[in-house]
């Protein structure tokens, strides 16, 4: 008897472990207003905490995620809730560490960033490149100062790969969850080689306020094309 619950204990620790840790990262909320590089009109509308994901006790990638994310309609459930985003939405900002990568396996150049929702464009270009076709489109801050200072895809993207060798946007992957209830954030990994994390942000559908879920890839890349 004594030997099962030692065991079970050990099984537990691990799970826990994993739960808490993943590819070597671990998640920390902590108080923090955003950086001042970024515009005014843009940190105001950032919650003033961060989502740390850290190496060690060493940050890679800091969010600060939306105070309230417009959005086109009330998703009919949590896995519509990417869907029901504008595209060029900002979704919040984030400080990169050296060393990181995009889902296209670019290398993403140290500094910060603001984030704003994307599709993936329904060509033969990126024709099977991602399992899901959302993504947070990183623009440096330096590119992108004012709220409602992009308004269209195309300039969008120009923005976030005016500073890149290949002129390519720099993107992260969004994926789906189908419910929005349980810890957040939280670290997963949604399939092989993938490592995201799993954020709830507060939103607004016209005059209803309400919140949305979804996963946040920060290591793995899709199909390379």
């Amino acid at each position: 008897m004594k030997k099962f619950s030692l065991l079970l204990g050990i099984a537990v620790w691990v799970q826990l472990t994993n739960d808490s840790r993943a590819g070597d990262f671990s998640v920390k909320v902590a108080d923090k207003e955003p950086p001042n590089q970024i515009g005014e009109s843009i940190r105001k509308a950032l919650q003033p905490k961060s989502v740390q994901l850290l190496n060690g006790d060493k940050p890679v990638f800091e969010f600060w995620f939306g105070s309230e994310v417009s959005l086109k309609s009330k998703p009919g459930s949590a896995d519509k809730a990417l869907g029901s985003i504008h595209e060029t939405t900002l979704l919040g900002a984030v400080s990169v560490g050296n060393g990181q990568r995009d889902y296209k396996d670019n290398e993403i150049a140290a500094g910060v960033y603001t984030m704003r929702f994307g599709l993936q464009p329904q060509d033969g270009d990126h024709l099977g490149s991602a399992e899901y076709p959302y993504f947070a489109v990183l623009i440096p801050a330096k590119n992108d100062t004012q709220l409602d200072g992009i308004a269209s895809f195309k300039a969008m993207t120009k923005a976030s790969g005016k500073d890149t060798a290949s002129g390519h946007p720099v993107v992260l992957s969004l994926r789906p969850i189908s419910s929005d209830t349980g810890d957040f954030p939280k670290l997963n990994e949604p399939v092989a080689e993938h490592n995201s994390v799993r954020v709830k942000v507060p939103a607004k559908a016209g005059e209803e306020k309400t919140g949305i879920a979804f996963e946040l890839v920060y290591k793995g890349h899709g199909h390379i094309q």
